[in-house]
């Protein structure tokens, strides 16, 4: 009899503390899956506004390099055209001076150097090659000109 007395109160306590962890395991699973739906619902606008926010940044780090990189190139494009312009029109100046050594030509080609200075014909070269740089530049605008008009 002892043993079945027992048997009834270890089963009892066996049932009573099933039944209490299973209700405080029930609790507190919705409690907590409760307050992780609640930190889901506030928190998704912030992360996705952080997002959104970091994606601009980047975005404005694209455009700021590749805005750097036209600019550079405009320079350097601003900075070759003026340096031809000025070596074109130093090119026109007449110094007197002693007449050019002509290097290593052969002999047939210094004595046509020779005989075209007194003539002054050079010059005529230096003429020509800034009226052909002066055409070439006006070709170019106009068709970077007729490249952009109206769709």
């Amino acid at each position: 009899m002892v043993a079945k007395i027992l048997n009834w109160v270890g089963s009892f306590f066996q049932n009573l503390l099933n039944v209490t962890l299973h209700f405080l395991g029930d609790m507190f699973g919705s409690l907590i899956n409760g307050l992780v739906t609640v930190l889901k619902f506030l928190f998704t606008p912030i992360l996705a506004l952080l997002g959104i926010i970091f994606y601009f940044i980047y975005k404005l780090g694209v455009l700021i390099v590749t805005l750097i990189k036209v600019l550079v190139a405009i320079g350097k494009l601003l900075y070759a055209f003026v340096m031809g312009l000025f070596k074109t029109l130093a090119g026109l100046v007449w110094i007197q001076s002693a007449p050019p050594d002509h290097g290593s030509w052969s002999n047939a080609i210094t004595q046509v150097f020779i005989a075209l200075e007194p003539y002054q014909l050079d010059k005529i070269a230096y003429v020509l090659s800034f009226a052909i740089w002066i055409m070439t530049a006006y070709g170019v605008i106009r068709i970077l000109s007729s490249s952009g008009g109206d769709d």
